[in-house]
């Protein structure tokens, strides 16, 4: 059974990505409806050793990408098909973010699942070292008239005791 606190976490979570992801889906949309070649070229980085995004790139290959996407909207394009256009000539390596669908699903999802994974052991480790039960005496060795506790204990208070009768002994 999922325990409140986990159930409660889960919830939290995704309430925040929730609120993270709504904005920029808002400003994304708001930007296509004012200039549609720059949602476009927004979306892209540019192919060449720049590796800067395609709007606010300013180097040739950037410029005639973007010249490129002005040209294909004005034709009546859409932005699915001058985007698949672009992927087509330059790879999926122009895509700021690849599509989660196939393999590239993983990269949306293995970063939320390691941080997942890293919390529960985080929680577990902790757990483990608050419940760990405190040595009874200084430096770990029992207080004088208990049991020493391990066998490590007990062959050192041995060896304490021999040592103590050989000095009575020598003494003598």
């Amino acid at each position: 059974m999922i325990r409140p606190s986990i159930l409660a976490t889960l919830a939290l979570v995704a309430g925040l990505l929730t609120a993270f992801a709504v904005p920029a889906h808002a400003t994304e949309s708001a930007a296509g409806r004012k200039d549609p070649a720059r949602a476009i070229t927004s979306q892209l980085i540019c192919p060449c050793s720049c590796g800067e995004i395609l709007s606010g790139c300013t180097c040739e290959t950037g410029k005639s990408m973007q010249g490129f996407v002005t040209d294909e909207l004005k034709k009546g394009r859409t932005k699915d098909e001058v985007t698949a256009s672009l992927v087509s000539k330059y790879g999926e390596v122009i895509l700021g973010a690849p599509k989660a669908q196939g393999f590239n699903l993983l990269v949306w999802v293995l970063p939320f699942v390691a941080t997942a994974i890293g919390f529960v052991i985080a929680a577990l480790v902790l757990k483990r070292w608050v419940g760990r039960p405190q040595p009874a005496g200084a430096g770990g060795l029992a207080l004088p008239g208990q049991a020493p506790r391990t066998t490590a204990e007990q062959d050192l208070a041995d060896l304490r005791a021999r040592a103590e009768a050989e000095l009575r002994g020598l003494g003598e």
